[in-house]
C-alpha cells in the first residue's frame, strides 16, 4: 500500500496540472531574437476588445504587467521618434466559467454542513500576446495563456505569474528554434 501511494499522488498531481490551464508559446524559428532590443504597442491595440478588456482600467493593468515581463526578457520600450524592433499586440477575454459548490461537513463527524460548504465562481480567462516584426508584418512570438480564475485557492497574483513563466521562455534557445524549424520542414513535406 506504501508503494502506491506516490503514484496515487502524482496521478492526482498531474489531474490538477491538466485541469490549471495552458500556457503556451509559439514563435518563427527564422526571426533573429537577438537584434530585438525595443518594442512599442501597436497601433491599433485599443481596437477590437471585448468583455474585461473592453475596459480602459483592465487594458492599463494588462499593458503594466506586460511591459513589466517585456523589460525582463530584455527588451526596452522605444524611445519616441524610434523605429521599435518589435510591436505588441495583445487580446483576450474572460468567458463565463461555472459555479463550483463543495461541502467538506459530514454528518459522521457532526460538522455542520451549512458552514462547510463553499460556492465560488470559476471562469476561464484567455490572452493571447503576440510581438510582431513592424517592417514584415510577421509574428515572430507569440504567448497563449488560458487559465481557470476564481477558485478559492488561487494565489492573488496568479495572472502575473502566468505571464511571467511565458515570457521565461522568451527568447526561444537555439535548439527550441532549430527543432522548430525541422517540425515546420516535415510539416511542408508531407
Amino acid at each position: 500500500m506504501r508503494k502506491l501511494a506516490p503514484v496515487g499522488l502524482a496521478a492526482i498531481l498531474a489531474v490538477g496540472v491538466l485541469r490549471a490551464g495552458s500556457i503556451e508559446v509559439d514563435f518563427n524559428p527564422k526571426a533573429e531574437f537577438e537584434r530585438y532590443k525595443t518594442w512599442a504597442w501597436a497601433p491599433d491595440r485599443d481596437q477590437g476588445h471585448h468583455g474585461v478588456l473592453a475596459d480602459a482600467t483592465m487594458r492599463e493593468r494588462v499593458e503594466g504587467a506586460l511591459a513589466g515581463e517585456l523589460r525582463n526578457a530584455g527588451l526596452r520600450p522605444a524611445d519616441p521618434g524610434e523605429s521599435p524592433d518589435l510591436l505588441v499586440r495583445y487580446q483576450g477575454d474572460i468567458g463565463t466559467g461555472k459555479t463550483v459548490t463543495t461541502s467538506a461537513g459530514s454528518l459522521a463527524n457532526f460538522s455542520d454542513p451549512g458552514y462547510a460548504t463553499l460556492q465560488f465562481a470559476e471562469q476561464n480567462a484567455t490572452l493571447i500576446v503576440d510581438l510582431i516584426e513592424p517592417t514584415t508584418s510577421a509574428l515572430a512570438w507569440r504567448l497563449y495563456i488560458d487559465q481557470k480564475y476564481g477558485r478559492p485557492n488561487d494565489p492573488p497574483d496568479k495572472f502575473r505569474r502566468a505571464l511571467e513563466k511565458g515570457f521565461s521562455r522568451y527568447p526561444p534557445s537555439a535548439s527550441a528554434r532549430e527543432r522548430k524549424a525541422r517540425e515546420m520542414e516535415k510539416a511542408r513535406a508531407r
